[in-house]
């Protein structure tokens, strides 16, 4: 027995011995020494009493750490498992929900333990080879993989290119001897497994191949196991030849058995497979199928052709002329054979029934689907017999408490298939966050500028664009990316390191970093692979401890693609310095567009400046903050230079390895604000020089087209980006040039000269659509203190059963909980009164153009009536839903108290004011980041921003009114609460420092003024307004 043999065979019976030890030792002790860890009786109320006096026993902490134990336990043995049958069945594992580490860990032993059983089974008989032939090869220089320790997460999803070897010269094979051509991430086990059916018959490979010289001048030895992209590896005599490695490879076998509707299908170019799998269930249902039957076909799509992709287990990367096989779809058309009778056919009454539910009682059906056009299926329903009913549906009824139908309420029915196939551009979070904060500060600004105005409504040509960015703008990921980007470089800061990432991989549960550098000493809670080339996070940062680090640590990430359908890869420009974007020109213009897109919009980065040279964007684009447009490199030469060597003079006068760790140490430095440039022309060789020279600094230029002196290469194909440094590729993110133009219309729909000629109309239709809870506006002739003050009001509040609450989270009071989902939707009847069928499911579900939720409509309306009663929410008749009488929301009590107001003296009105006010309990009309797909409505038709306006000017009213009766402790205190839900609203803050200067607490409104400042900064809405900053000079000037 070799050495290298012994070490596997040690390193295998520690692996077993450790793994029994943990199966069974574990719970032995825990067993001997515990016992039954949980209590065996309720305790009574004495023995409640006793133990609150006595305080908790020793006991008591023993066995609540022997429950941890027990937690801790279960969660390794079921990774054990799952590893286990994983292996067995020759798949690789799903990703588990079990603590950090425990998976892996338990990978590696299961591992340990093969390697026991691989060296002790003695190798199997077979063919001797023919003789190997000598060849003398021309070597060919092939790139190393830098990161070829990438761990399975940042690599799992990312379609990567092989290298091309077509040019390289292979080793002559003997005539009859089967070869196989090394794929990426490939070794002895997976090819045996492959070729040979058993992975315990690598080491015959291996054998097989020792000695033999390869194109890169590589030699096969006994001990070294290692691979690389590209090699042909003989193998034994019974083994089945690579399709890949023959010169005429025959069609492959497909993984599933081929019934006689099993078809094939070429692959053409912009083909993928969810696009290729929607067309066969179009033609094979004779209708657009909906996005869940496309889902379920889509899944069995990629099972069917696991053997067939160009890179194992990668369906993302498919070529044009690729044969794929498409399974049979279930509902496929039957052609009677020859020699059969042609059955009767099947009445279009009979084939409405199956799709449908029973029919609506008689009455007008303006708005329900004839048997013409039936209701589309939530779920793919294979074709019944007559000896089989239809299968029941897959979700469970409205009044279920599944977990599933809680997930699918939170948003999944927006998001349950890949939104990245539609979303384009959109489909980086980074971006589509941004956006919607940058149309957040418009709609603020034009409210501030103009009085008494309203923010236009979005067009309906920008409602699905807007739709599209709300359903993207996940506000959690990219606070987690932010924060944990910022621990990073404090952390790095801490221990001196001079490292910093190059590229990030980062999803809802795990984040990986490149590193421009190996290192495989990571801070505290990150882990590294073998090479130091990846750091993984292990250990996240208590999310309720406080934050101090940098919040824009870096500014230069920008997103390159999506390496899955729940990551999101992102390239640090910062790093580079100087990148080509080489390939294809328009991939390579989109990807150019899509970086200085997102760059203007980040939210990672809180000051920048942003320079497009030529055609990247047109004039229109100026609309995006940051960006200046420029027609060639002349006039900013001596700009970037300048600025390229003071951030890196800045840099090594303070020891600073590089800007990311900078800004660990001192992230407000005025030389570490980034400059980005993107350019479609090449710069002047004597600028990319000086660049080079100034070396790590603040200054990023991005190129399309190859250049001399690049320090990075990103090649760009239609279907993948490749970083061929680090031997990654992914699937590309761009930006078109008219996804920029819609999102530019997007932004000026509130502020552009047609949209202000539109505002008077635009407010005429809002006050005549307003239903009783009131949105009108306040006129520039009408006082705070008057308003609505033209309609009686009622003697009392509104009455009702259910209550719907907008001033604050969109809750619903009444009944029994409701689900998110349920939520939105009772919250936009309550709001609008009565709402047609395609309103709502425009309004509540995302991507509802060309797909029916209104089977899911129905589910959740069943479900509210359920939670809150029949006799609220009456079925739906001419195609309308109604909200009952007795269903209110808090702005119709909020309406009644401000009219009921203006009829009354100053010291009753006053307290009418402060009721209505009582009702704000935070940001009018905010919602849950998970469920915002369905709260898109609240988006698009200005709600928050309105209804923040008509608070503010209540809230000023109502001040007022408290200083004119030499009141202002309570006016601060009332201002104060409103102030914290709406600190953005320049009219609260003014009147809040009027009320500190009435109480001679000059001190007090200098603070207001401070925090107002600080929170307009952190939401890049500029300085305060003019009268606030005349106000505190007026303050200042006094003795």
């Amino acid at each position: 027995m070799n050495h290298t043999r012994l070490i596997r065979v040690l390193r295998g019976v520690v692996s077993l011995l450790v793994t029994l030890a943990l199966l069974t030792g574990v719970p032995a002790l825990l067993v001997t020494w515990v016992g039954w860890p949980l209590p065996t009786s309720i305790p009574s109320l004495d023995t409640l009493e006793q133990a609150a006096r006595s305080g908790i026993s020793d006991e008591v902490v023993v066995k609540t750490l022997a429950v941890i134990a027990w937690v801790v336990w279960a969660q390794l043995a079921f990774a054990l498992v799952t590893e286990a049958i994983a292996v067995a069945r020759g798949r690789q594992a799903f990703r588990l929900p079990v603590l950090p580490g425990f998976q892996v860990a338990a990978t590696r032993l299961v591992a340990g333990i093969l390697m026991v059983a691989s060296t002790a089974q003695p190798a199997r008989a077979h063919a001797a080879p023919a003789p190997i032939q000598v060849v003398t090869e021309a070597s060919a220089e092939v790139a190393p993989s830098v990161a070829g320790g990438i761990v399975a997460g940042f690599n799992s999803g990312v379609p990567s290119t092989p290298i091309d070897h077509s040019a390289v010269a292979k080793p002559a094979a003997p005539a009859e001897q089967p070869t196989v051509t090394v794929q990426r991430h490939d070794s002895y086990w997976a090819i045996a497994e492959r070729t040979l059916g058993d992975g315990l018959r690598w080491r015959e490979i291996l054998d097989l191949n020792v000695g033999r010289s390869l194109p890169d001048g590589t030699i096969i030895t006994a001990g070294d196991e290692t691979l690389h992209a590209g090699w042909v590896l003989l193998l034994p005599a019974d083994a089945i030849a690579d399709p890949a490695s023959s010169a005429t490879p025959a069609e492959p076998a497909p993984l599933v058995a081929q019934s006689p509707n099993a078809s094939t299908v070429t692959v053409e170019r912009g083909d993928n497979l969810w696009t290729i799998s929607e067309h066969r269930l179009e033609v094979d249902l004779g209708r657009e199928p909906t996005d869940p039957e496309i889902a379920t076909y889509w899944r069995q799509v990629i099972d069917a052709n696991q053997d067939r992709y160009v890179q194992p287990g990668n369906p993302n990367l498919i070529h044009p002329g690729q044969v794929l096989l498409l399974p049979p779809t279930g509902n496929e058309a039957v052609v009677p054979a020859a020699f059969e009778a042609e059955p009767a056919p099947v009445p279009e009454e009979e084939t409405a029934e199956l799709a449908e539910p029973p029919p609506p009682p008689p009455g007008p059906q303006g708005d329900h689907p004839s048997a013409e056009a039936p209701i589309a299926s939530t779920t793919a329903l294979a074709t019944p017999t007559e000896s089989e009913s239809l299968p029941p549906p897959t979700e469970e009824p409205a009044s279920g408490t599944g977990e599933s139908e809680e997930v699918e309420d939170a948003g999944s029915d927006d998001i349950a298939v890949p939104v990245a196939l539609a979303a384009g551009g959109l489909s980086s979070i980074v971006l589509a966050v941004g956006l919607r904060r940058l149309l957040d500060r418009r709609r603020r600004r034009f409210a501030n500028a103009h009085d008494g105005q309203l923010p236009g409504r979005t067009p309906p040509e920008q409602r699905d664009i807007h739709q599209l960015l709300v359903a993207q703008a996940d506000e959690e990921r990219v606070a987690d990316l932010q924060r944990l980007l910022g621990w990073l470089a404090t952390s790095l800061a801490g221990t001196s390191s001079a490292r910093r990432p190059r590229m990030i991989r980062h999803s809802a549960d795990s984040l990986e970093v490149l590193l421009d550098e190996a290192d495989s000493t990571p801070p505290t809670g990150w882990t590294s692979t073998d090479d130091g080339i990846i750091w993984m996070l292990e250990r996240s940062p208590d999310p309720d401890d406080p934050y101090e680090g940098p919040l824009s640590s870096a500014p230069l990430v920008v997103s390159v693609g999506q390496p899955e359908d729940d990551a999101q890869l992102y390239l640090d420009l910062e790093a580079d310095g100087l990148v080509a974007l080489t390939g294809d020109g328009s991939v390579a213009l989109d990807l150019a567009r899509s970086i200085l897109t997102e760059l203007t919009l980040s939210p990672l980065a809180e000051t920048l400046r942003v320079i497009a040279i030529g055609e990247v964007v047109d004039e229109d684009a100026k609309v995006l903050e940051h960006l200046t447009v420029v027609d060639s490199w002349e006039p900013i030469v001596e700009d970037l230079l300048a600025w390229a060597g003071q951030s890196h003079e800045a840099l090594v006068e303070n020891d600073w390895p590089n800007a990311f760790v900078a800004r660990g140490h001192e992230p407000d430095h005025d030389a570490l604000v980034p400059v980005a440039v993107i350019a479609d022309r090449a710069p002047p060789q004597e600028l990319v020089d000086s660049l080079r020279a100034s070396l790590p600094s603040v200054v990023a230029v991005v190129v399309v087209g190859a250049f001399d002196g690049a320090v990075a290469t990103v090649r760009c194909e239609w279907d993948a980006l490749n970083f061929d440094t680090v031997d990654l590729a992914c699937a590309p993110q761009v930006v078109a040039a008219d996804e920029l133009a819609e999102m530019c219309r997007l932004l000026v729909a509130t502020d552009s000269p047609d949209e202000l000629r539109l505002m008077d109309g635009l407010r005429s239709e809002h006050e005549a659509a307003a239903s009783p809870n009131g949105s009108k506006p306040i006129t520039d002739g009408e006082s705070a203190a008057d308003d609505e003050a033209v309609a009686p009001a009622p003697e009392g509040p509104p009455g009702c059963d259910v209550l719907v609450r907008l001033l604050g989270d969109i809750t619903v009071e009444g009944g029994e909980p409701l689900k998110p989902k349920a939520t939105a939707v009772v919250a936009y009847l309550a709001l609008h009164r009565t709402v047609t069928t395609e309103r709502l499911e425009e309004a509540c579900w995302f991507g509802s153009d060309g797909t029916s939720h209104r089977k899911r409509l129905r589910d959740v309306m069943t479900e509210s009536r359920s939670a809150l009663g029949s006799q609220h929410f009456p079925a739906n008749r001419s195609g309308t839903y109604v909200a009952g009488r007795r269903v209110c929301t808090d702005l119709d009590l909020f309406e009644w108290r401000v009219q009921r107001a203006a009829d009354l003296e100053p010291t009753e009105a006053v307290e009418h004011y402060r009721a209505a006010l009582d009702l704000v309990t935070g940001k009018p009309f905010s919602y849950p980041n998970a469920a915002r797909a369905s709260y898109g409505w609240v988006d698009f038709e200005h709600h928050s921003t309105t209804w923040e306006y008509r608070v503010a000017r209540i809230a000023q009213a109502c001040a007022e009114l408290h200083l004119d009766a030499n009141e202002p402790e309570e006016a601060i205190g009332m201002l104060r609460r409103i102030v914290q839900a709406i600190p953005l609203n320049s009219c609260v803050v003014e009147a809040l420092m009027r009320a500190h200067i009435a109480k001679d607490d000059s001190a007090g409104a200098e603070r207001v003024y401070q925090e107002h400042a600080t929170a307009l900064q952190q939401a890049k809405l500029g300085e305060p307004d003019d009268s606030i900053e005349q106000l505190r000079l007026s303050l200042q000037s006094q003795p």
